[in-house]
Order: C-alpha cells, then sequence, then structure tokens
C-alpha cells in the first residue's frame, strides 16, 4: 500500500487488512506506524466497543463504516471514513487520478464561482495531470449555438461546465487523459549481441596493446646498442637508399652535354 493505491482501497477492504495484520502483530508492529501514516491521508480511523450503541449510531451518521474485530484493549470495532473530496483544495496529485471529469467540474463549480482561471497555477496543474482542460469565455448566443463549441467538445468526449459572466459564458471543457504504464525494458533480447561486441572490443584491446608491446621492445633494444653498433645499423639502412648519382655504363640523351662540358674543363 501506498500514498497513490490507498485511495482505490474501500473501507471494508481496509478493515479485513487491519484486522489481518493485527493478528501477525510480531510483523506488523516494525511497519504499523508506516502503514497506518498512508492510511490516515485517506481514511479517518476510530476504534470502540461494539456494544456502545449510542458511539456506533453517533459515527454512522457522520459517515463512518463500523466493523467488528478481535478484542484489543478493551474495543472490538473499528470505524472508518474516506475523507471526502470537498473542495478545489483537497484534490492531491494522488486522488486526481480517482475523480471523474464530472465530479472535478462539480468542485470548480462549487469553488465561489471563480471559474478556471480562479484557481490556483498549482491547483491547476494537478487536474491537468489527469485531464485534458480547456476554457474559452464567449458570448451567451455564440457559445451555445447549435453546432457550436459546447457540441463539438461534446463530440470529442469533454464534459463542460457553463459559468455565467454577465451577457458571457465561461466554458470549461475537461477530458480525461489516457492512463499510461511504464514500460519495462527488457535487456536480456541484445545480450548476445552485446557479448559480441565486447568480445570484439577486447580483442581490439589486445591487439593495440601487443603493438605497443613490439614498440617498447625495439625502443629497448635500441637503447641497449653501443654507439658502434648503431652507426652500422644506420649505414645498412643507407645501402637501402637508391643513388641517385647517373651511371656511366647507362648514360642518358640529356647527360651528353653535361659531359662535353667536363672534357672541354679537362683540357
Amino acid at each position: 500500500m501506498n500514498k497513490g493505491n490507498v485511495w482505490t482501497v474501500a473501507s471494508n477492504e481496509l478493515s479485513q487488512m487491519i484486522i489481518d495484520a493485527k493478528k501477525r502483530r510480531e510483523e506488523f508492529a516494525e511497519s504499523e506506524k508506516h502503514y497506518m501514516n498512508i492510511i490516515k491521508t485517506v481514511f479517518d480511523i476510530q476504534y470502540l466497543r461494539r456494544e456502545d450503541a449510542e458511539a456506533v449510531n453517533k459515527l454512522e451518521q457522520i459517515g463512518y463504516e463500523v466493523y467488528s474485530t478481535p478484542d484489543e484493549n478493551g474495543n472490538n470495532a473499528i470505524a472508518i471514513r474516506k475523507h471526502p473530496i470537498k473542495k478545489v483544495t483537497d484534490l492531491t496529485l494522488e486522488n486526481i487520478q480517482h475523480l471523474t471529469a464530472g465530479e472535478v467540474l462539480d468542485l470548480i463549480a462549487h469553488n465561489m464561482g471563480n471559474g478556471w482561471k480562479g484557481l490556483s497555477l498549482a491547483i491547476q496543474d494537478i487536474i491537468e495531470s489527469a485531464f485534458f482542460v480547456d476554457c474559452t469565455i464567449m458570448p451567451e448566443k455564440t457559445m451555445r449555438k447549435e453546432g457550436g463549441i459546447i457540441d463539438r467538445r461534446k463530440d470529442d468526449g469533454y464534459e463542460v461546465l457553463e459559468i455565467e459572466r454577465g451577457t458571457w459564458i465561461e466554458g470549461i471543457f475537461m477530458k480525461p487523459k489516457p492512463k499510461v504504464e511504464k514500460v519495462h525494458i527488457d535487456y536480456s533480447i541484445d545480450d548476445e549481441e552485446d557479448g559480441r561486441r565486447r568480445r570484439r572490443k577486447s580483442m581490439d584491446a589486445e591487439d593495440d596493446y601487443v603493438d605497443e608491446e613490439e614498440e617498447l621492445e625495439v625502443e629497448e633494444e635500441e637503447e641497449d646498442m653501443d654507439d658502434e653498433e648503431l652507426k652500422k645499423l644506420d649505414g645498412e639502412e643507407d645501402e637501402e637508399i637508391e643513388d641517385d648519382e647517373p651511371d656511366e655504363n647507362n648514360i642518358q640523351i640529356e647527360d651528353i652535354d653535361a659531359i662535353d662540358d667536363i672534357a672541354e674543363e679537362e683540357e
């Protein structure tokens, strides 16, 4: 039981819950205060003797329902009354979910004729958490003409409250919002694919790690070499580079002029 679903509990159901809980006194003792605080947000509760007819009649006259219970601390009955929602200020985010549009419009109608805009923003937010609301002020003839806004709103499923404003009418239209169920995502569906992705990522990481190890090994080997070995290694690398000087045994046409110039200088 919580502050939301306690509004769905009937008085007779609550009395049976309390009786069942008290039979398991040791289990219920630790959580009794917690649950009674929840219950008291919605219900008034009185313990009494069933044989006290005067007390029973008095409570029943002001809206209590009396149920027999096992004898405890001299009482063998419990009187329960659900809190009546008589004013718009009695509305909460919990109880608004259990009212009809007609009931909410009736509360607004008895709110000193202030209409929708006369409500505090907090109360408007509470009502709009459970209902679609539209408010329009028009001349009476325009508001109530056949096929006009009232007829169209009723066709769309709205209930209507009309409040007279001199020769004008304030129309408040309200209908319940669809109940939205919480979606529970099943993460097990993609477990196999996620496993494959994780394995691929792990393999890529291992490859990167191996490459880094090889680079480190080469660097360490070079650090261990003395100067002569490094020079030798550099010489071997230089030998692999192609010589860009021209080959005398393979003289190209464009080199003939250069050869003539050299011969003249020698003379």
